[in-house]
C-alpha cells in the first residue's frame, strides 16, 4: 500500500499503466462506500491498472463548517488499513483546505484526476458533490471526463430499512449507543482508536482494573454505557472486554466522560500503549448505584453477559476480518 499525502507525492506510473480511482470522503468505509471502492478494484484490474483511492483530510466539514464539525468513525491510518484490505494499492489524502475548496468543478478534476493521478476511470457515489460550493455532480463529471480522457462510473446508494447508508446516519447510531445497528452499515464492529492512560486507579480497588483510553477530541465515541467489546493493542492478541463510558455518577459528579475498559482474563500492564476498541453489543445505560458493592455487583453480571455475547460472535467472526492500529 501506498500512501500519498499530497498530489506532489505521487508516483508517475508508465503511460501503459492506468488508474482506477474512487474519489470520496468515505469516513467510515462503511458498505455503500465499499461498493464504490470494489467498483474501482474491479475496474483497475479488468485494466491490468492500479486500484487508487482519492480521499481528504482532514475531513471537508471541519474546514467548511467548523462550529459544527463532524465527529470521525474512522481516523486516516484506520481508514488505509480498511482500503487495503479491500484491494485499494494506493490512497491520495488531499491536503482540503479554503483554498482548495474554492477550485471550480474543472478545474478540480484536471488538477486531481487528470494531471496529476492519469486517471482512466472514476467512481462515485451517486450523490458525489465537488468543486467551489459543491457545484459539481456525478452528472457533470461525467461531461468532464469525456473532455479529459476518463469514464465515470456513479454508484447509487445502499438503503438499509428504508434510509440511505451514510456516515451521518452512522455517526448518529454511534452517538446514541447503538452499535449492534451500526455495525451492520458498517459491515464490521465500530472502532474506537487512542492511547492508555492514567486513571484514578478505582477499578483495581473494586477488582476490575481497567485501562483508561483518551482517543483524538474528534472520534466518534459511543453514547453513555456498558458495552460487550474486543480490544486490541500491539502486544498483545485480541482480548475480550467490557467497556464502560460515563461519568462515573456513583463516585464523581464533574461530568467527565471517562472510557474505561476492563480486559478479561488479562494480566498485564498498559499504560501508554496505543489501543483500538471494537464495540459489538451495549448492555445497559449509566446507572448510578447507592452503594460500592452494589455496584461491583452488576459488574460482576455484566462481565457475564459479555462472556456469553462474546462466545457466541466468536462462532461468527475471526480475528482476521478486522483492522489494526499497527
Amino acid at each position: 500500500m501506498r500512501v500519498y499525502r499530497s498530489l506532489e507525492e505521487v508516483a508517475l506510473l508508465p503511460q501503459d499503466v492506468p488508474r482506477a480511482v474512487a474519489i470520496g470522503t468515505f469516513d467510515g468505509v462503511h458498505v455503500g462506500h465499499q461498493r464504490i471502492i470494489g467498483m474501482a478494484v474491479d475496474m483497475a484490474h479488468s485494466m491490468q491498472g492500479v486500484p487508487t483511492v482519492v480521499t481528504f483530510e482532514p475531513h471537508p466539514g471541519a474546514v467548511l463548517r467548523p462550529n459544527s464539525k463532524p465527529t470521525i468513525l474512522t481516523p486516516l491510518g484506520v481508514k488505509v488499513r480498511l482500503l487495503e484490505r479491500y484491494g485499494v494499492e494506493e490512497v491520495v489524502a488531499v491536503p482540503f483546505t479554503v483554498e482548495f475548496a474554492t477550485l471550480e468543478p474543472a478545474e478540480f478534476c484536471l488538477r486531481l484526476l487528470s494531471e496529476r493521478l492519469g486517471a482512466r476511470q472514476v467512481s462515485v457515489g451517486a450523490n458525489f458533490r465537488f468543486g467551489r460550493g459543491g457545484r459539481g455532480t456525478a452528472i457533470d463529471l461525467l461531461s468532464l471526463g469525456r473532455d479529459q480522457g476518463f469514464s465515470v462510473s456513479a454508484i447509487q446508494l445502499i438503503k438499509s430499512q428504508g434510509d440511505a447508508v451514510s456516515s451521518t446516519r452512522i455517526r448518529r447510531l454511534v452517538a446514541e449507543g447503538d452499535v449492534e445497528d451500526a455495525a451492520r452499515l458498517l459491515g464490521r464492529p465500530h472502532l474506537l482508536a487512542g492511547q492508555v492512560v492514567a486513571g484514578v486507579g478505582r477499578g483495581r480497588t473494586l477488582g476490575m482494573p481497567t485501562a483508561n483510553l483518551r482517543p483524538p477530541e474528534d472520534a466518534a465515541v459511543p453514547g453513555q454505557g456498558v458495552y460487550v467489546t474486543r480490544t486490541h493493542t500491539a502486544q498483545w492478541p485480541s482480548q475480550d472486554s467490557v467497556t464502560s463510558i460515563g461519568t462515573n455518577p456513583t463516585f464523581e459528579s464533574d461530568d467527565v466522560v471517562h472510557i474505561e475498559t476492563f480486559l478479561l482474563d488479562f494480566y498485564g500492564t498498559l499504560y501508554d500503549a496505543p489501543l483500538e476498541i471494537e464495540f459489538l453489543a451495549r448492555l445497559r445505560g449509566q446507572q448510578a448505584f447507592a452503594t460500592k458493592e452494589l455496584l461491583v455487583e452488576q459488574m460482576h453480571r455484566d462481565v457475564e453477559e459479555a462472556r456469553r455475547i462474546l462466545a457466541d460472535a466468536r462462532e461468527a467472526a475471526s480475528d482476521e476480518d478486522r483492522p489494526r492500529l499497527w
